[in-house]
This record gives structure tokens, C-alpha cells and sequence, in this order.
């Protein structure tokens, strides 16, 4: 298979929009974090796997991208007066299953998570509410302490987003594995279908432009 490449959405997001429109599905997207209403930090870069439907909205944790529409894939930040450019590669699709891990009540949890940190798509019973329609999403797979975490997005830096960073509501911390069992969520079971293909390296500072 080709090596992924980023590409840039272009300053009106066409560039984006006429490749997922051909083709919906997921895709890597790489743009400044949203630090507030229509307010970026070009420093902090945020990386992510997002699902395009094929009506042009799109399923992201990213509360400022959720279509294809200029104003969504072109982040402004009006303070500043800069329109920051936006990068993506894809799409990508899930591969087979490699890994699973599952808790026996009362008992022990069986099976494994993969051991290497990174972006892997997984399923579980009680879905994560970032996935496509066979229930599959992606996370950002770190150990901390002995257990597993998972996040929906993670920094340039390779460092995971927390939910606070993103306001983004979801079950991140697990105790036996990745499973998460708190709350209402109850994840008994995952499963793993393989690290996500990603491009080799993220682009360079991110270019900026007036808004027109």
C-alpha cells in the first residue's frame, strides 16, 4: 500500500471536502487546538481520526469540526484575524482483528491489549461514541501505572488530549486493561483491529492566511 500523505484542505476546505465527498470514510486530520469560540492555539497541534458520512457531516471529538462546510475544515480565529490551514490523509479503513481482552465477573480479565502505545481501532459491547456504523472507532492507546488509557485524540507532541482539553465527554480510564466499568458505560470486553496506518511524520507549522 502507498504510504499515507498529509494533504492540505485548501483555504476554502475544497481540497478536503472533494476527496471525502468521492470517497466518505475515515480520515487523519491535523489542525491548531481550539482553545475557545473561534479561538486557536497554532503551537498545539491536535491529531485525530475523523468519519466522514457520505451526506458531508462529519463524526469527530472536535467540537469545532462537524462538517464539511469552510468554516468547519478552515479553523479562523477571529481575535487574531488568522485563517489557519487544515491537514488530512485517508481514508483509512480497519484491518483484521489482532487483540482482544475481556473481564470474567467476579473472576480475572482474559486476553490482552496490543503492548505497543498508539492509534488503534477497536469495538467494544458499549460502544465509544466516536465510531462508524460497524461500531469500530479509534483511540490513542497509552500505559500509565501498570493499566491502560485511552484518549480521542492526542498533540503533535505524541502527548494524549484529556476530555477537559477537548470538552469532550467520554470514559477514559480503565482499571484491569482498558476496560472501562465505571459509571453507566460497563465495558466488559474490546477488541483490537490493528494499529491505524498513519503518515511517517506531522506537517510543519501550520500555514496562515487574512480571511478573505
Amino acid at each position: 500500500m502507498a504510504s499515507l500523505q498529509w494533504l492540505s484542505v485548501g483555504h476554502d476546505g475544497s481540497s478536503f471536502r472533494a476527496q471525502a465527498e468521492e470517497h466518505p470514510g475515515w480520515y487523519w486530520v491535523y489542525r491548531p487546538l481550539n482553545t475557545g469560540p473561534r479561538a486557536y492555539d497554532a503551537d498545539q497541534g491536535v491529531i485525530l481520526p475523523v468519519y466522514v458520512h457520505a451526506d458531508g457531516t462529519v463524526q469527530s471529538p472536535l467540537t469545532d469540526l462537524r462538517d464539511l462546510s469552510a468554516d468547519s475544515l478552515v479553523p479562523t480565529d477571529e481575535d487574531a484575524g488568522l485563517r489557519y490551514l487544515t491537514f488530512y490523509a485517508g481514508p483509512l479503513a480497519p484491518g483484521e482483528q489482532t487483540a482482544s481482552l475481556e473481564h470474567v465477573p467476579g473472576s480475572h480479565t482474559k486476553g490482552s491489549v496490543p503492548l505497543a502505545d498508539g492509534w488503534y481501532w477497536v469495538r467494544t459491547e458499549a460502544p465509544l461514541l466516536h465510531v462508524d456504523a460497524d461500531g469500530i472507532g479509534p483511540i490513542y492507546k497509552v500505559h500509565a501505572d501498570g493499566g491502560a488509557m485511552v484518549y480521542p485524540a492526542a498533540f503533535g507532541t505524541g502527548r494524549p488530549c484529556d476530555v477537559f482539553e477537548l470538552g469532550f465527554a467520554e470514559p477514559l480510564v480503565s482499571e484491569g486493561g482498558i476496560i472501562d466499568a465505571s459509571g453507566t458505560i460497563k465495558r466488559h470486553r474490546i477488541a483490537f483491529f490493528g494499529m491505524i496506518d498513519a503518515p511517517d511524520a506531522l506537517p510543519g507549522r501550520f500555514p496562515v492566511s487574512k480571511p478573505a
